[in-house]
Order: C-alpha cells, then sequence, then structure tokens
C-alpha cells in the first residue's frame, strides 16, 4: 500500500515537468495525489456547494492552469471558513508555484502550510524545495527533520543522500563543459534538440520552442505561453574552417554562430504542440511528438511520422504503438541502424508515471511490434523521458525517479544487442545535471564529446533553454632528466624516441641541461608509450608510461586553452659503457655454478639490454670474494661466468657477442658514488673492499662486505658490433625483401557493438597505425558495427584486394561506385545482395567481383 501511494505521490510531483519534459504540455497522467496530499475537490469538499470563488480556484487547480489558478487560490484563501480548507489552499498554491518550477515560492506556501497543520507532507516538500534551489545544506537538515516526523519513509534518506551527493559532485565537476546557446533561445521554453540535415552531419538542428511566432495562437493555460511548434537552425562558422564533422577536435560547440530558427512549414506544425522528433540514420524520415490540447482537457500525445519531399514534407501519419488510443506517447528516438524504436508512454506496464520503452518493426506487417518496457534498470516509479540512443550503444535519458542533482537528472545505461538495459543508470553528474531540470542530451556520432541539452538552469533566458555540451579534452605533456648512472652529470643532445599503441613515434633531443620533453600535440589519451633513450658510449636505455587510466583529479584546469592538462615528470639514467654493470641478485649456492630462478630473473635484465643494444658485445664477469684458495676461487668463478653466458645463448643472444670470464678475488669492489645496492649504509663512497681493509672490519661487517664482493657485472667490449644477418633452415641468407616461409594466414575481424581500434589492436596484438595501413589508411573513419578489417600483418591479402573495394568518402550508394570503377550497378548489387545504400560508409569493403 505505502509502494502505491509513493507511486501516486511521484505522479502528482512531476505535473509540470510532465508538460514542457513530456513535449511541453500534453504528454501527462491523469493527476493521481498521494493519500499524504490530496486537497479537497469540489466534489468531496462538502455535500454543500462551496463557495463560487473557492469552486472557480478548484477548477481552474484540477485542469491544470496553474498561473491562473494561484491567483484564484489566494483569492479562495479569504473565503476559506475552516482552518483545514485554509490550510489544503495554501498546500495547493505551494503545488501550483512547484508546477510552475518556481520553488523559492512553493518553498515559502509548504512551509507556510506545515506550519497551518497541513501534513508531514509540506515539510517533505519544503525540503525538495529548497534542494529544487540548490540550497543542498538547508535541504539536508529539512530531509532530516522529516525524517523525524516519518521514520518509515525512504524518500527522507534518499533525499539527504543525493544532496551530500550533489555537494561532492558539485565540487569535483566532471570534464563536461555546458554553455547557453544564445543564436538559438528565446525568453518562452526551448527545448528537445535532435539532429537533421546531412547524413553524418551534425551542423543542422531541430527543437521545439514556445516562442511568440509559433502556429497557435491561443496561450496555454498551464504555461501562460505559446504552443510549441518545431524550429531549426543551421550552423556557420565564426571563423573559416570546415562545417560539420570536419571541425577539430578540439573546437567547442561556441566556435559556431547558429542561423536565426526557422518553424518547419504548418504541415508539422499546426495550432496543437509540436516538438521533441528524431530523423532516421539516413535524414530523410522523421518522427515528432503531437499533442492535442483543449481547455479543461488533456487528450494525450502520439508519435507522427513524415518524410521530406524537397524543401516541403509529406502529410504526417500516425505512427500506431498503443492499441489504447487513449494513451501517451511521445519522444521517439531510433537505433543507429534504425531497428529499434524508443519512446516514452504511461501505457499498461507502465512501473510510475512515464516509462521508456523499445518496439521493433515488423517489415513483414508493416508495424511496430508489441512494445517492451525497459524494466527497473531505466524505469522508476517516477517519471522517465527524452531518451536518446547514442551510435556507441549507451541510452540516454532523463528521469526524476533516480536519486539526483534536484529536478529531472539525465542518465546513462548501456545497452545490450536485444536493445535493452546491460547494467545499472549512471548520473552524468555535475555541470550536466544541476539543482534545476535536466533532459534531453543528444551527442554527435563517435565519442560522445559534443552535443546539447536543455536546462532551467542559472543562466537560462527564458522557461527552458538549449545549452551546448562540449566535452573539455585533456591533454598530457611528458618532461624529464636525462643523466648518467656514473656520476649524476645530464647527458646533452641524447634521442629519445617515443612510440605509442596509437601507432605514433616522436624524436626529440635532450638540451644542454640533459632535459627532454614532449608537449600536448605528441601525446594522446587512452595510449601505452615506449621511451627509448639513446647516446654514443651510452648503454641504450627504455621506459614505459601510459595515459591510460590518469584519475581526473591529477589533472589542472588550463583556461586560456580550455583543457586540462597533466604532466608526466620522468627521469632517467644511463649506463655509461666504460663502468662495470653490476648485476644484483645473480645469487648461487655455497660452492655450486648452477642458477637459481633470482639469478635467472637478473640475468633477463641483461637480455633486454643486449637486444636494445644490438651493436654491443660485453664481457660477463663473475666475482668471489677472498676466501679460498685462489685457484679454486678463479675455477668456481670461471663455472659461473659460463653459466650465465650460457643462459644467455638459451635466451636468443648471438654467442659472438659474449664472453664468459671468471675473475676470481682478483677485483675486489669499490663503492661508487651514489650507490644504492646491497650494504649501500655500511661504507662510504670510494672504498676498495680488499681481503686487508675487509679483515680490519667487525665480523658482522666483513660478511657484507664478502657478499659485496661476491657478484656478477658484465662491462661493454666493443659498441661497433655489426648484427648477423639471419639464416633459413636451408643454410641460405633469408634476405630483407625475400616473402617469409609460411607466411600468415589471412584473417578478418568484423567489428561488434563497443569495439574501437584499442581494442581491437589490443585483441590482435597489431599497432593501431599498421592495423589502419592494413586497411588502407582508414582516413577519417570511425569503428562502426559490421565494419570488416584485415588484422593480420604480413598476409597474403592479393586474392581479397582483387575481388573488393573500400569505400570512401563521397561513395553513398552503389551508383557511385558503379561509376567510379567503370561497372554495372546491377552486378554491383547482386555481388552485395545483404547490402543497402543506408550501411554505404567510409571503410566498408563490398564485392566488386
Amino acid at each position: 500500500e505505502y509502494a502505491k501511494s509513493l507511486k501516486r505521490f511521484i505522479l502528482s510531483m512531476s505535473l509540470f515537468k510532465n508538460l514542457i519534459l513530456l513535449l511541453a504540455i500534453m504528454l501527462v497522467a491523469k493527476p493521481v495525489w498521494s493519500q499524504t496530499s490530496e486537497p479537497t475537490d469540489s466534489a468531496d469538499a462538502s455535500e454543500e456547494k462551496l463557495p463560487k470563488k473557492i469552486q472557480e480556484a478548484y477548477d481552474a487547480y484540477e485542469a491544470k492552469e496553474y498561473y491562473d489558478a494561484i491567483e484564484r487560490l489566494k483569492d479562495a484563501f479569504s473565503k476559506a471558513e475552516s482552518r483545514k480548507q485554509k490550510a489544503e489552499i495554501t498546500f495547493m498554491i505551494a503545488e501550483s508555484y512547484r508546477h510552475i518550477r518556481d520553488c523559492r515560492n512553493a518553498e515559502n506556501q509548504y512551509k507556510r502550510a506545515f506550519k497551518m497543520k497541513y501534513g508531514n507532507e509540506a515539510q517533505y516538500q519544503m525540503a525538495q524545495m529548497l534542494k529544487c534551489q540548490g540550497e543542498y545544506e538547508e535541504a539536508i537538515k529539512e530531509f532530516q527533520a522529516y525524517k523525524q516526523l516519518e521514520p518509515n519513509d525512504e524518500r527522507a534518506e534518499i533525499g539527504i543522500e543525493s544532496s551530500k551527493q550533489a555537494l561532492e559532485w558539485m565540487q569535483s565537476p566532471s570534464r563536461y563543459q555546458v554553455n547557453n546557446m544564445e543564436d538559438l533561445n528565446s525568453k518562452q521554453h526551448d527545448y528537445g534538440v535532435s539532429y537533421a540535415g546531412r547524413m553524418r552531419s551534425f551542423d543542422e538542428i531541430y527543437f521545439g520552442s514556445m516562442r511568440e511566432e509559433s502556429t497557435g495562437k491561443d496561450l496555454d493555460g498551464w504555461t501562460g505561453e505559446a504552443f510549441s511548434d518545431i524550429y531549426m537552425s543551421n550552423a556557420e562558422r565564426k571563423s573559416e574552417g570546415r562545417r560539420g564533422r570536419g571541425r577539430g577536435n578540439d573546437e567547442p560547440e561556441g566556435d559556431l554562430k547558429w542561423s536565426t530558427p526557422q518553424p518547419l512549414d504548418e504541415v508539422v506544425n499546426t495550432i496543437d504542440h509540436e516538438g521533441v522528433g528524431v530523423f532516421d540514420s539516413r535524414k530523410k524520415t522523421y518522427y515528432f511528438t503531437r499533442c492535442i490540447k483543449q481547455r479543461n482537457a488533456q487528450l494525450g500525445c502520439s508519435i507522427w511520422e513524415t518524410k521530406k519531399q524537397g524543401q516541403s514534407w509529406a502529410a504526417p501519419e500516425l505512427v500506431v504503438l498503443a492499441e489504447d488510443s487513449t494513451v501517451s506517447v511521445g519522444h521517439p528516438a531510433l537505433s543507429p541502424d534504425d531497428e529499434i524504436l524508443y519512446f516514452v508512454s504511461d501505457m499498461e506496464g507502465t512501473l510510475g508515471g512515464m516509462d521508456i520503452w523499445m518496439t521493433t518493426y515488423n517489415r513483414r506487417e508493416r508495424k511496430w511490434n508489441t512494445p517492451k518496457n525497459l524494466g527497473p534498470r531505466v524505469n522508476t516509479a517516477g517519471n522517465e523521458r527524452y531518451p536518446f540512443i547514442h551510435d556507441d550503444g549507451t541510452l540516454y535519458f532523463a528521469s526524476d525517479g533516480l536519486p539526483g542533482m534536484g529536478g529531472m537528472d539525465i542518465f546513462k545505461v548501456e545497452m545490450n544487442e536485444e536493445g535493452l538495459p546491460a547494467g545499472d543508470a549512471v548520473n552524468m553528474q555535475y555541470p550536466i545535471n544541476t539543482n534545476a531540470d535536466d533532459f534531453n542530451l543528444i551527442f554527435e556520432d563517435g565519442a560522445a564529446e559534443r552535443g546539447f541539452l536543455t536546462s532551467d538552469r542559472k543562466g537560462t533566458r527564458g522557461g527552458y533553454d538549449i545549452w551546448s555540451v562540449y566535452l573539455v579534452p585533456v591533454k598530457f605533456t611528458l618532461e624529464g632528466i636525462l643523466a648518467s648512472s656514473k656520476d649524476g652529470k645530464p647527458i646533452p643532445q641524447a634521442t629519445v624516441r617515443l612510440d605509442g599503441t596509437d601507432g605514433t613515434s616522436v624524436v626529440v633531443n635532450t638540451d644542454e641541461n640533459g632535459r627532454y620533453f614532449f608537449d600536448v600535440d605528441q601525446l594522446a589519451e587512452e595510449t601505452n608509450y615506449k621511451i627509448n633513450f639513446e647516446k654514443k658510449k651510452f648503454l641504450n636505455g627504455t621506459a614505459d608510461f601510459t595515459t591510460v587510466g590518469v584519475p581526473f583529479s591529477a589533472f589542472e584546469f588550463v583556461p586560456s586553452e580550455n583543457y586540462y592538462l597533466h604532466t608526466f615528470n620522468l627521469d632517467k639514467k644511463l649506463d655509461p659503457i666504460e663502468v662495470p654493470i653490476v648485476l644484483p641478485n645473480v645469487f648461487f649456492d655455497l660452492a655450486k655454478w648452477d642458477l637459481r630462478p633470482e639469478s635467472m630473473t637478473a640475468l633477463d635484465s641483461v637480455v633486454e639490454i643486449l637486444n636494445n643494444n644490438p651493436n654491443i658485445t660485453i664481457e660477463l664477469r663473475s666475482h668471489t670474494d677472498y676466501r679460498d684458495t685462489d685457484e679454486r676461487n678463479d675455477k668456481l668463478s670461471q663455472k659461473r661466468a659460463d653459466t650465465c653466458v650460457q643462459y644467455l645463448i638459451y635466451k636468443g643472444i648471438d654467442s659472438d657477442r659474449l664472453v664468459a670470464k671468471g675473475m676470481g678475488e682478483h677485483e675486489p669492489f669499490t663503492i661508487p658514488e651514489n650507490y644504492t645496492g646491497y650494504g649501500s649504509k655500511s661504507f662510504k663512497a670510494g672504498t676498495t673492499l680488499t681481503e686487508r681493509f675487509i679483515k680490519t672490519l667487525p665480523s658482522s661487517e666483513q660478511e657484507v662486505a664478502n657478499q659485496i664482493n661476491r657478484r656478477t657485472d658484465f662491462k661493454v667490449l666493443r659498441d661497433d658490433y655489426v648484427p648477423k644477418q639471419k639464416v633459413g633452415e636451408d643454410g641460405k641468407v633469408v634476405e630483407a625483401t625475400d616473402k617469409p616461409a609460411g607466411a600468415p594466414k589471412a584473417e578478418f575481424y568484423t567489428l561488434e557493438p563497443r569495439d574501437n581500434w584499442v581494442t581491437i589492436s589490443k585483441k590482435f596484438d597489431i599497432s593501431i597505425r599498421d592495423l589502419k595501413e592494413l586497411n588502407g589508411g582508414l582516413r577519417g573513419v570511425r569503428p562502426f558495427v559490421g565494419l570488416t578489417l584485415k588484422v593480420t600483418p604480413g598476409a597474403d591479402y592479393t586474392e581479397f584486394d582483387a575481388t573488393h573495394y573500400q569505400l570512401e568518402r563521397g561513395d553513398g550508394d552503389f551508383k557511385d561506385v558503379a561509376k567510379k570503377l567503370d561497372l554495372d550497378k546491377k552486378d554491383l548489387e547482386d555481388l552485395n545482395p545483404d547490402l543497402t545504400e543506408r550501411d554505404f560508409k567510409p571503410g566498408l569493403y563490398i564485392r566488386i567481383k
């Protein structure tokens, strides 16, 4: 019973939002009141007839004529005879203010109603109105007060926790930047943006507006404004450059000037409400919401379909989605392949006020299949509206039933292949969401970087405004000092090469202070890098770093450049080749020369050094302490050095590059500057651990010194070694131009949902650069479901290339390709029977033979 009551209450608190948020007026549920907030109507107040002014005020309120009702209710208050009736009228005034989003006046009236003993619901709504105004600290106090009154009402704890969460989000905002679109907005409601124009272009938009020049001349009693029409606007560049998809990655929406909005013709716009639409992927068919409004009646909304005919439109046709014609249906959204239609409705099976539903098209019967509710991962006892499905499979929607910052909040959820939620909804946080109503978030294709939303947040010109959304980029720089491991002095004019998994390769040199630097244009987000350091007379060095998973808290905003910056610091030391390199952890059991596991690990570092320095040869040396005879120490150390060299050969190092030498006890270790190895705290730099010196030490320090002397190191003998040419099994030299025996099998991969260049490169162990080169460069191509790629470097794709053509920009249909390749259009269609012209996207391979 409580759940039913809660559901009824949430429906009632959303009446105004159902006006604009469900196409600005009409897509609303019938008014249902919770048991704690049930104003007395003319039929129930008394068996006797109410005074005329009170009856007229109640009638205006019940008809949702809230602007008119507020004044009538204020007049009725003076005519009310009982304290109970005065409290009810005061609560109704508060509700009316809430429905027109005047949260401050609503707060005052709820506070007054509570003092007049209306009931605890007035206390709860007062807290909600504080939250609506963004006064979260005060809202928390009032929610806590309500919790004392109604300890079993879970709404109190939700209000407390969501207010605390809102404060945290405001202190740590996301990367999105939200700006008012002054070119588009009027002093009235402007809302519900969708992309129009050319295919794969985002420089034309449609949206709903209640501006004065709309078709209907009457004013709506709920809002006091004109009826809603659909308007269009085109983007024009403020500075020179390409339009649409050609704009740079770092270019915010503010660099575009939008033309003066113009209404669609009267085939679409009527004296009723029109708005909230979506085009199919070909930008030919337009689905939009139409709501019929009559005085004192809510007749519901429906989705209509029309097609562009030159500069005009075909007569719209009703899209039948519900068997019951009295239910409200609106807010259409199409999946990228046009196979799934999402919409909003209060049809039977709805969990709350308005739910988001989906349906698929039955081509055989030429009708939409029975709709499915998206279920409790999306829908709540409140209202969910404004679905938008992105081409990466993410559904964005607005809800007032999920915990948020106040009013409507925008959420996102991943969808599965059936078009249903695959996880839980996630709040988009601040500044996408605020204490105001925030809804209708849409993004361009590809990365969710640019788009629009609707909000009545601070800075709004009219009731609701259109706001641009821009994901402020994150940038990286890398800097460091390269120095000698021997004396710490900087190494000038060394070569530093940066190679990324995205295929980039950049080379810089260190300056006179050993400093190197890679700027923001040389580093990319979500990329792993390897750095190679090279300098003559030094061993080459390597280092790894990544821009993957860097926490947002590590960035600083650069206002002048409008991006977030994180600087990596990576200092590196190179070993001079004239100094022997000690290998830590190369241990042997007493009087033995078998390698222990930790010794193998240490020797693997030598393998890496030799692979990174293919032009050096080394002498690998094993040392003992002074104990035992010289002869036995010489033999033991030689066997240990031989064992180490054999291990290196086993790991693939050419034997010509290796010399094993047993040093016995003949070269005691001298502690170098900045020594950090075993026993570093026991001896000063420059100390030579001779037998005579060691015997002067306490026994505990003698053991440390002997352990230091029992070491394995290597020194470079030459740095001009020329690697041998590879020899095949037949004994012949394999030339670099020869095709290797047993070439890998040519393999292909077809992209699935949520695939991108990074996931594909990892899946097939191929760099992004090699992947793109293997597939013709893929210049300007974004990953899309169904794109087939070659994924095997070195494989023979000759036969495939001879029978296939890769679509380029401008190849819009079979006719374009046939003309370009001098082929027959029908032959191409027969060779590609499953391909429709809407599938033509740059990068796609089609069969030509």
